[in-house]
């Protein structure tokens, strides 16, 4: 059995702070949002902002990412558990694709583990799910006006783009000065940025729309381990 260390309780206490606490946030102003699934998309991605935190690997994919795969599940539509499938979580699950946010949950639980020891590019694959695709969807739902493709607007893919060029500047920033887990130079930053940036949008805008949470992480993390991030 796997020791849980004082960074491991670091780690999980922040994690579920911050979801809970973001949780809350789009419950009480949900009325006034247009996609509150959507906000939450992109909120969640602040998570990785306490993987440094994490000693175990195991801890860290097992306890900090595996629970939310089972508790979005069990708040699905086709949940047998009626308090659950009819709470705030199951309305906010229920808009969209249904399983949008169990994919997101897997995603993050396998990228957690898999890439436990390269932090930077786990964070960054994440970043490009919650923050570059969530932010496109937003910016395609609120001014998406020209459409390329089914439900893809050059607007949106805009929109991942600089979400996640400027996610990434964030995080090699936050994971080099903060946490000193990152190698990269500051004069190679916006370089590697741009080039993330421009994969993540165009794997966006070919990904099937309800398997994006799954593809545009995982892909995003295998490019990142082929480049040695």
């Amino acid at each position: 059995m796997v020791a849980i260390t004082g960074g491991d309780l670091i780690g999980l206490i922040g994690v579920y702070g911050y979801v809970f606490a973001a949780a809350a946030v789009v419950g009480l102003l949900s009325t006034r949002l247009s996609s509150p699934r959507k906000v939450m998309h992109v909120l969640t991605g602040g998570i990785v902002f306490f993987w440094w935190a994490f000693d175990t690997r195991e801890v860290m994919a097992g306890l900090g990412a595996f629970p939310f795969v089972v508790i979005l599940l069990l708040s699905s539509p086709k949940s047998p558990i009626g308090p659950l499938r009819r709470s705030y979580l199951g309305a906010v699950t229920d808009e969209g694709h249904n399983y949008g946010l169990v994919m997101y949950a897997i995603s993050w639980t396998i990228i957690a583990y898999a890439m436990f020891d390269h932090l930077l590019a786990a964070s960054i694959a994440i970043a490009a799910m919650s923050f570059g695709d969530g932010t496109g969807g937003l910016v395609g739902r609120m001014f998406g006006k020209t459409e390329y493709t089914c439900n893809k607007t050059v607007e949106g893919t805009l929109g991942v783009f600089g979400a996640t060029v400027l996610s990434v500047v964030v995080l090699v920033w936050f994971y080099s000065d903060v946490v000193g887990a990152s190698s990269l130079r500051p004069d190679s930053t916006l370089l590697f940025a741009l080039a993330v940036g421009a994969f993540v949008s165009c794997l966006e805008a070919v990904s099937p729309g309800k398997l994006d949470n799954l593809v545009v992480p995982l892909t995003t993390g295998a490019y990142l381990a082929l480049l040695g991030v």
